[in-house]
């Protein structure tokens, strides 16, 4: 349990918050004010013309506006998005961003 704990640790530590989301969402525009950014259109939902999907930049933290989604981390987005687990996230993340 200790490895895996680490592991998370690990990912979370080396994967900058808006390198990530900038990969996942690539048109997202510049940051706002407070730490947030735009994310454009939520991955959760069928969002077509609002763009309320917001990220805040240093935390990783994201939100939408129209149905709710609320996460805390990256890892969380994947979960949520993918329905994967905890472990799969990390181990596709490790994967994919080379640790």
């Amino acid at each position: 349990m200790k490895t895996a704990i680490q592991s998370i640790q690990n990912v979370k530590a080396y994967i900058p918050p808006d390198d990530f989301y900038r990969s996942e969402l690539p048109a997202m525009p510049p940051p706002r004010g407070g730490g947030w950014r735009d994310g454009g259109l939520c991955p959760f939902h069928l969002d077509k013309h609002t763009g309320s999907f917001r990220v805040h930049l240093e935390t990783g933290a994201f939100t939408c506006f129209s149905c709710g989604a609320k996460g805390g981390d990256i890892i969380a987005f994947i979960q949520q998005r993918d329905g994967m687990s905890c472990l799969e996230v990390v181990q596709k993340l490790t994967d994919e961003w080379g640790l």
